[in-house]
């Protein structure tokens, strides 16, 4: 049976491969295809599903060390020697629509979900809180597209997941422990140490890294075809350390990352990163066809009427209310904005997150999963379907 699901999944990349410029004309992006062929999988499986939460457990690091990928290369190139002249669009949809985007899912979990604790509903939120770019590249990829809209969602999306770390993994320490007396103080403490340890990993790594590089480029000691394996290894190796050391592996990717742009130099961490993406596209898509496998067993069995709207809500109104608020006051007409608020779609953090959950002992941790898987794979159509037409209207204003 491994087999054939290898098989199956090789078939599946074999497609996308030969198609690819095909589908991008039908509006079906990578991550739709995947989830898609996830879910034939599954249908095609009907006894795995007793199965799915032991596999589960397996298969956590490694979409653990994807997203530790994607964390790293965003971080990377998030440039934020940009953020000088062009601060001021990532910065409201960082520090002003994300904490909002974040308070309205908090306010909205409790509402439709009477079960949920305050600790419970902010762990839902949050895990819905940071956006994929990657779902939306038909956007990003139009030169049609103002450049100021192309970057400030780009930089968001590359900076948001590592923002949205720290505050997930507080309130994963709240859920575990909701009846200790000093929880607060605990969480702190605990948290306080994880990110210590992640500051010192980064720190420590790239002082290494960043000279090794430099040595091993200027004597040619690696060659072309092995470039992408530099960055993809060292993202796995600190991400790997600071778990180890019982430390957040996630920041510590992320200010790896951070602290690779601003001291490498930038022809050298561009060619690095370009080779290093296309491998990591790879796990990330073969993530997306284990979203939509996972789908089928857990979230269609599952799924009801406050789902439902709260998925819908938490894809749309509760990403787009935020959003317009904070860009209200600033020189972008409202098509601009309506766009920033749009494209935020949820993607791999999110998928990673609602995982971790799964993964623990929280109470009403299913409940969390599937309301979340509900709100990605609805995201992962909506935002995928809706690209294409609103790049192209930027193609006609142009006119």
């Amino acid at each position: 049976m491994e087999y054939l699901v290898i098989a199956f999944i090789g078939l599946l990349f074999l497609i996308y491969s030969m198609s690819i410029r095909q589908l991008d004309r039908t509006e079906i992006t990578g991550p739709m295809f995947f989830v898609i062929g996830g879910m034939l999988l599954a249908l095609m499986m009907p006894s795995e599903g007793k199965e799915l939460k032991i596999g589960i457990n397996y298969l956590l690091p490694f979409i653990e060390l994807t997203l530790s990928i994607f964390l790293f290369s965003d971080a990377a190139k998030s440039k934020l020697s940009v953020l000088k002249h062009s601060f001021q669009y990532p910065s409201l949809l960082l520090f002003v629509a994300l904490p909002l985007t974040l308070l309205l899912g908090i306010g909205a979990g409790l509402f439709f979900f009477a079960d949920f604790s305050l600790v419970q509903s902010a762990l839902l939120a949050i895990i819905l809180t940071p956006t994929d770019a990657a779902l939306s590249k038909g956007l990003l990829e139009s030169t049609q597209v103002p450049e100021k809209i192309r970057e400030g969602i780009n930089t968001e999306s590359g900076l948001n997941d590592g923002l949205c770390v720290p505050i997930f993994l507080i309130f994963m320490l709240l859920a575990k422990h909701p009846d200790t007396a000093i929880t607060a103080s605990n969480t702190l403490m605990v948290f306080s140490r994880e990110l210590g340890l992640a500051v010192f990993v980064a720190v420590a790594a790239i002082a290494t890294f960043i000279p090794l590089v430099n040595f091993a480029m200027k004597r040619h000691y690696f060659a072309q075809n092995t470039s992408p394996f530099l960055l993809l290894g060292f993202a796995m190796a600190v991400f790997s350390i600071t778990q180890y050391l019982h430390g957040s592996g996630f920041i510590a990717v992320f200010i790896a990352g951070l602290l690779f742009d601003r001291f490498s130099s930038p022809k050298v961490s561009a060619e690095l990163i370009n080779d290093s993406e296309h491998i990591a596209d790879f796990t990330s898509l073969m993530t997306w066809c284990l979203f939509g496998f996972v789908c089928i067993y857990l979230v269609i069995p599952a799924i009801t009427g406050p789902i439902v709207i709260y998925a819908l809500l938490s894809a749309t109104l509760i990403r787009i209310i935020p959003v317009m608020l904070s860009l209200q006051f600033t020189a972008l007409n409202l098509k601009e904005r309506l766009t920033f608020a749009w494209f935020g779609p949820r993607g791999l953090a999110s998928i990673v997150f609602t995982l971790m959950v799964i993964d623990t002992e929280i109470e009403n941790k299913y409940d969390i999963a599937t309301i979340a898987m509900t709100t990605i794979l609805f995201s992962v159509f909506i935002h995928g379907v809706s690209t294409k037409p609103i790049a192209d209207s930027f193609v006609e204003d142009a006119k």
